[in-house]
């Protein structure tokens, strides 16, 4: 569109259309013309580009189930009902963070606004559903029947000027991003082409002016009317006079066209449509962005609905090692569960290897997986799950929680964990953020400790912050003891005076796994064991 502004790129400090333009082109003249575009838009929206990210999704995305945790943790609630996000744009946002910190900078920016002033959260709910409602005109087939052509699309030029004339108002008053929303619509309607839009309208709205005299009856019957005066509506632009319309129409018969008045209009409406496409591009854009930020704020809100709370955290610049501090921390997925999770606090160096031992079931998987997710929301841009929260910047991010087993799997268990960790040694950086379980599990625990070492030992020299748990409770003790690296230390899980996890976290090794327990929990005594086989036999 010429003329048009800077499309308002509410991820990203510098403007960008992060949509694939010609092929939202293609779909939305398609869609204007014909209706039913099907899920084109939603595929479009999932093929946005994220800004320039240095991290790579195939280590961390599926330990940390990220699809759930937007699905579970992150209910976009607009309008007081619970809407489906577009997954797989949400998924790649997250899962690739920028590699300018000011990114993250300016999205933080934009959700302390959000915190800070409801009646903007609200601006940007209305404005969500205003442009989700544009996207169901241009993809319903079925209002082409009931309106016809040129009223669906006449309908559909109006909402887009709803949201333009909305949105320069609403967030006029923004510190934030969002208030390139107002920019971005001021500066289109200051264009020729909104002008054109404006006309179109205002000419099918407003074509003339009919003053009736009525006559009613003592019964209140209507009994007759007489036109008064009758008048075109000469400023429009579009206006023609009679007589100069019974040329143009005599003209057009003379070269063997018959034009009728619904051609004429539709041309009118198509160009006018034609001349904001980019601009509809650019909305399609913005219902992406603003989703991000209202899911965050609906996690902010489920939170708070457990009595947790969520926080904006400090990310150290790159480069510059921050100590990791965490208050309040928690693992999102517990907040559907009947109790809410335990909160746990946690200060640590920027960087060195931390060995997590402890009981089954005590909470240590849980733990490292909250660790992850609170360092991907951070570089992400979003609110963490601590109430205080500081951490280091992380180049890359290297999750390893589950082993998956396939039915065409070639190696054993201790083949497939060499594997693992030689694509840990292959995908790593320096100073990244590592996430371990179970490691050298699947083996002799003499061959898995001579393992197990060895990898803390070369880990170390790529300077990561990471965390491993291990049952080795031997080998763990023997490293505390004698530790072969500088930045090596160790936490367990904490017990009551009945020896039961608090699901809390503290400095030391753990002593016993407690398998008893866990067993007798889940049933698998002897004595609950040759219950069953007595039944059996009878």
């Amino acid at each position: 569109m010429i003329g048009a502004p800077e499309p308002p790129d509410l991820l990203n400090p510098g403007a960008a259309l992060r949509l694939p333009l010609e092929a939202a082109r293609q779909a939305l003249t398609f869609a204007f013309a014909a209706a039913g575009a099907g899920d084109a838009f939603d595929r479009m929206l999932d093929a946005v580009s994220p800004p320039e990210a240095s991290w790579d999704p195939e280590c961390f995305v599926q330990d940390l189930f990220v699809s759930d945790l937007v699905r579970r943790c992150m209910p976009l609630v607009v309008g007081g009902k619970a809407r489906p996000v577009h997954l797989g744009h949400m998924v790649r946002i997250l899962s690739n963070p920028p590699v300018d910190p000011d990114a993250v900078s300016y999205r933080h920016g934009i959700l302390a606004e959000l915190c800070q002033k409801s009646e903007l959260e609200k601006a940007c709910e209305d404005t969500w559903l205003e442009i989700d409602h544009l996207v169901e005109q241009l993809r319903a087939a079925e209002l082409r029947g009931r309106l016809g052509p040129i009223r669906r699309r006449l309908e559909i030029l109006r909402s887009a000027k709803r949201i333009l004339d909305a949105c320069a108002t609403r967030f006029s008053e923004a510190k934030s991003g969002l208030g390139r929303l107002a920019t971005f619509s001021e500066g289109v309607r200051a264009t020729a082409a909104y002008k054109n839009l404006c006309d179109v309208l205002d000419h099918e709205d407003h074509l003339a002016t009919v003053e009736l005299r009525v006559r009613v009856g003592y019964d209140g019957e209507l009994r007759g009317f007489e036109i008064v005066r009758a008048e075109e509506n000469r400023e429009n632009p579009l206006h023609a006079s009679p007589l100069r319309r019974f040329f143009l129409r005599l003209a057009f018969l003379f070269r063997g066209y018959h034009l009728r008045r619904n051609e004429v209009l539709g041309r009118l409406v198509n160009g006018a449509f034609d001349a904001v496409t980019d601009v509809v591009v650019v909305l399609l854009q913005v219902l992406g962005d603003l989703e991000f930020y209202l899911a965050h704020m609906g996690f902010r809100r489920l939170a708070r609905q457990k009595g947790l709370d969520v926080c904006l955290p400090e990310v150290g610049p790159a480069g510059d090692p921050k100590p990791t501090r965490l208050r309040g921390l928690f693992n999102p997925f517990l907040l559907h569960e009947e109790r809410p999770p335990r909160p746990c606090d946690l200060d640590l160096h920027a960087r060195g290897l931390v060995v997590v031992t402890g009981p089954n079931s005590g909470g240590k998987t849980r733990f490292l997986q909250a660790l992850a997710i609170t360092q991907l929301l951070a570089q992400s841009g979003g609110f963490v799950p601590a109430r205080d929260t500081a951490l280091a910047w992380r180049e890359g991010l290297f999750v390893s929680l589950i082993t998956p087993v396939t039915s065409d799997q070639k190696e054993g268990r201790l083949g497939t964990e060499l594997l693992r960790i030689r694509r840990m040694f292959q995908k790593l950086g320096r100073g990244n953020l590592v996430i371990l379980d179970e490691l050298c599990s699947g083996t002799n625990p003499s061959e898995g400790e001579e393992i197990f070492e060895l990898v803390v030992t070369l880990l170390d020299q790529l300077e990561p912050q990471a965390f491993i748990i291990t049952h080795f409770l031997r080998l763990a003790a023997e490293l505390e003891r004698r530790p072969p690296i500088d930045h090596l230390s160790f936490l367990q899980v904490e017990l009551d005076e009945n020896e039961r996890p608090t699901f809390g976290f503290v400095p030391g090794v753990a002593t016993t796994s407690l398998a008893r327990n866990t067993a007798e929990r889940l049933g698998v005594t002897r004595e609950a064991l040759e219950t069953l086989v007595r039944e059996k036999r009878r």
